[in-house]
């Protein structure tokens, strides 16, 4: 099966086929140290990248944690990078509020409503602010997996997957890693993806984000400036991309809320049968349909990416019964001896468990520390866990979010078809009133008919010269001789047209319709 396979980074023909490349200035972020000082570089040269990477990205054999996310711009923001100096006065306007509480609705930078236009159109995130060959150098230091060329060729379906690999650098020893791709859908401007590589022996974390606004680049420092110890969570940077999404997915609902509203509102104010056949009516039912077809595709896709929501939040409680599980277990006593012989298996998980030198001296060194070392190793895994129970909670709650906004699109989506139902029903009864109308009017014709008909056809017959009202004479003839020949035209006439009408309107219709009938019974 076409399963993650392990140590796999991108293929070449993805990064010619699946990636675009306009290199451009981008924003490196990384979380290192026991404060978890952070710290942002800008990158734009290949020299750059080589020089940052050899000097100062960490590698996965070091035991440190931290952090490092590359926030890969999106094309056609202009915006120059935030430099160094500028940072402590940003991370010095952060409130209480926003360290705490998602951004609120609307946060892009003078936003108004709806989504903030991006500068490139419909661009995708696959256009990325540097070279090929630089692409391929990050791809491999960082150890992206190759899943993440798949991720963002489904560029219209919400994505969040997770695996449990062995990756590290080319020729180098692999060690255990949760692989993380994110991705939203394009059927919305300012759509992302994410691709994140986590160490749980070392605690460190790669990081791509693809397709990135300069308002999602400072929101995102934003919130990483006060992650702490939460920057060693795999599932942080998941987190906030859930977080940046549910921005999106509101801002979105609540347009289209108003749009929708504003179409059944409209459905209130309804022309007349003859103004609904003018053509800027007709624009406006297409609006209409257009804007049920839109809303109900939204809901559609809110639903998905719920779905993909629900699934972190049960990685969550693998990550809280898998690799955060505590090794000792207090409330039962679990004896020293048991606790250690747990310890000795778990430190080889955290350093591969393979059997090199460079292992044996790791493991000759946790000996020589054992109980310092698995003390400070418990209280991390604590930390993590209650982490954990944040970012749980926190997902559960953005779920129910969304559940709301669904309740509210399937509301405002059977809301205009009631409308239109309604709308329908009344325009039935306005052509039911003008037939009654017409009726009445024809009815008053055919009144009018049978009173003037017999005196006209009579008028007609006398006034014809068969008839001599006023003989002269003793032989002269009142009624002509010739009378029968009217009469028998008038009757032959009169028989051939009721003829005619009898064949094509009911002779024919009753043959087609047998006609039909046999053929179903052949056909049974």
């Amino acid at each position: 099966m076409d399963w993650p396979k392990e140590n796999i980074g991108i293929s070449d023909i993805d990064l010619r086929n699946v990636f675009k490349y306009e290199p451009k200035a981008t924003r490196v972020v990384r979380l290192e140290g026991p404060e978890k000082e952070l710290t942002v570089r800008s990158l734009q040269t290949d020299e750059d990248w080589e020089e940052w990477m050899d000097k100062e990205l960490p590698s996965p054999d070091s035991r440190g944690p931290g952090l490092v996310l590359i926030l890969a711009r999106r094309t056609g923001q202009q915006r120059m990078p935030m430099a160094r100096d500028e940072l402590a006065g940003f991370e010095k306007g952060l409130s209480e509020r926003s360290m705490s509480f998602p951004m609120e609705v609307g946060g892009a930078p003078n936003a108004e409503k709806g989504l903030q236009p991006s500068l490139s159109g419909r661009r995708s995130a696959r256009t990325l602010p540097f070279s090929l060959e630089t692409f391929k150098s990050i791809s491999k230091r960082f150890c992206l997996h190759g899943s993440i060329a798949r991720v963002v060729s489904r560029s219209d379906v919400p994505v969040f997957s997770r695996a449990e690999l062995q990756m590290g650098l080319p020729e180098r020893p692999a060690y255990p890693a949760y692989v993380y791709n994110c991705r939203s859908t394009n059927a919305w401007d300012m759509d992302l993806a994410l691709t994140v590589t986590h160490f749980p022996g070392s605690g460190l974390t790669y990081a791509v984000l693809f397709g990135t606004p300069v308002y999602i680049e400072d929101e995102v420092i934003k919130r990483l400036s006060s992650a702490g110890e939460a920057a060693s969570y795999p599932l942080l940077l998941p987190g906030i991309f859930a977080e940046l999404e549910r921005n999106r997915h509101v801002r979105l609902v609540e347009d289209y809320m108003d749009d929708i509203e504003e179409k059944i509102f409209e459905l209130d104010s309804r022309p007349s049968v003859t103004q609904q056949m003018h053509s800027s009516n007709t624009d406006r039912s297409k609006d209409k349909r257009s804007q049920w077809l839109d809303t109900t595709y939204l809901r559609n896709g809110l639903i998905t990416w719920s779905e993909q929501l629900a699934k972190m939040t049960r990685h969550t409680d693998e990550l809280r019964d898998a690799l955060f599980k505590p090794a000792r277990n207090y409330n039962f006593g679990i004896e020293s001896d048991d606790y250690h012989k747990y310890s000795n298996s778990t430190r080889k998980l955290h350093f591969d468990g393979r059997e090199t030198p460079e292992r044996d001296a790791q493991n000759d060194w946790i000996k020589g520390t054992d109980d310092d070392f698995w003390d400070e190793d418990e209280g991390h895994k604590g930390e993590m866990r209650k982490i954990g129970v944040k970012v749980n909670d926190r997902l559960h709650s953005i779920i129910e979010e969304y559940e709301e906004k669904i309740r509210e699109c399937t509301m405002r989506i059977d809301g205009m078809a009631m409308a239109t139902q309604w709308s329908h029903g009344d325009t039935n009864v306005e052509i039911a009133l003008a037939t009654g109308r017409d009726s009445r009017h024809m009815r008053t014709i055919s009144i009018m008919t049978m009173v003037f008909l017999p005196g006209t056809f009579f008028a007609t017959v006398f006034s014809m010269q068969l008839f001599n009202w006023f003989p002269s004479g003793d032989n002269g003839i009142v009624v002509s001789h010739y009378l029968w020949i009217y009469v028998l035209i008038t009757v032959v006439a009169t028989l051939l047209t009721l003829g005619t009408w009898y064949y094509f309107v009911v002779w024919r219709h009753r043959a087609r319709k047998e006609a039909e009938e046999d053929e179903v019974h052949l056909i049974a």
